[in-house]
Protein backbone atom coordinates (compact mmCIF):
# COMPACT_ATOMS: atom_id res chain seq x y z
CA UNK A 1 0.00 0.00 0.00
CA UNK A 2 1.40 3.09 -0.82
CA UNK A 3 0.77 6.75 0.44
CA UNK A 4 -1.90 7.70 -1.94
CA UNK A 5 -3.90 4.56 -1.21
CA UNK A 6 -3.98 5.33 2.48
CA UNK A 7 -5.25 8.70 1.43
CA UNK A 8 -8.11 7.88 0.02
CA UNK A 9 -8.71 4.48 2.57
CA UNK A 10 -11.40 5.68 5.03
CA UNK A 11 -12.30 3.36 8.24
CA UNK A 12 -14.91 0.73 7.36
CA UNK A 13 -14.40 0.67 3.40
CA UNK A 14 -12.15 -2.57 4.19
CA UNK A 15 -13.27 -4.31 7.17
CA UNK A 16 -10.61 -7.13 6.34
CA UNK A 17 -7.66 -4.68 6.79
CA UNK A 18 -9.46 -2.89 9.82
CA UNK A 19 -9.33 -5.99 11.67
CA UNK A 20 -5.77 -7.17 10.54
CA UNK A 21 -4.95 -3.17 12.14
CA UNK A 22 -6.75 -4.28 15.16
CA UNK A 23 -4.60 -8.10 15.54
CA UNK A 24 -1.72 -6.90 14.49
CA UNK A 25 -1.42 -3.20 14.33
CA UNK A 26 -1.47 -0.32 11.53
CA UNK A 27 2.33 -1.86 10.27
CA UNK A 28 2.45 0.11 6.90
CA UNK A 29 2.16 3.15 8.96
CA UNK A 30 4.67 1.98 11.25
CA UNK A 31 7.35 0.83 8.54
CA UNK A 32 6.80 4.55 7.03
CA UNK A 33 7.49 6.19 10.06
CA UNK A 34 10.57 4.21 10.74
CA UNK A 35 11.86 4.86 7.08
CA UNK A 36 11.49 8.98 7.72
CA UNK A 37 13.13 8.77 10.83
CA UNK A 38 16.20 7.03 9.20
CA UNK A 39 16.29 9.05 5.96
CA UNK A 40 16.45 12.05 8.34
CA UNK A 41 19.09 10.37 10.61
CA UNK A 42 20.90 9.57 7.55
CA UNK A 43 20.60 13.29 6.02
CA UNK A 44 22.04 14.53 9.50
CA UNK A 45 25.23 11.92 8.97
CA UNK A 46 25.96 12.00 5.81
CA UNK A 47 26.61 15.13 3.12
CA UNK A 48 24.73 14.34 0.19
CA UNK A 49 25.85 17.57 -1.59
CA UNK A 50 27.17 16.59 -5.01
CA UNK A 51 30.82 16.75 -5.79
CA UNK A 52 33.20 18.06 -8.15
CA UNK A 53 34.00 14.89 -10.04
CA UNK A 54 37.43 13.21 -9.24
CA UNK A 55 40.68 14.18 -11.06
CA UNK A 56 44.11 11.88 -10.80
CA UNK A 57 47.12 14.08 -10.24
Amino acid sequence: MNQQDRIRYTRGDAPIYDKLVAERGDIPAQVNTEAARILKDAERSIDFRPRPPYIAP
